[in-house]
């Protein structure tokens, strides 16, 4: 069975959220969408979700883009 994907759009409404934040995030390496359609159409699944609400709560801990992209990138 195929994960259902949402579109960037749902994407942000589901975390309540803006497009242009999520955008923000996947140009500073913090977030990558899980397929790109044929159309441009960016595309996220579960996985993304569980990044982005990881990221999301970072940022409520008023931790800065670059402290984030540190704590993901070190092991």
């Amino acid at each position: 069975m195929a994960e259902k994907l949402l579109t960037i759009s749902a994407f942000a409404k589901l975390f309540k959220t803006t497009q242009y934040t999520i955008r923000h995030y996947e140009d500073k390496g913090l977030l990558l969408p899980a397929k790109i359609a044929e159309n441009g159409y960016r595309q996220y699944g579960m996985a993304e979700a569980y990044q982005l609400s990881f990221i999301l709560f970072l940022r409520a801990l008023d931790l800065s883009v670059a402290e984030i992209k540190l704590i993901l990138t070190t092991d």
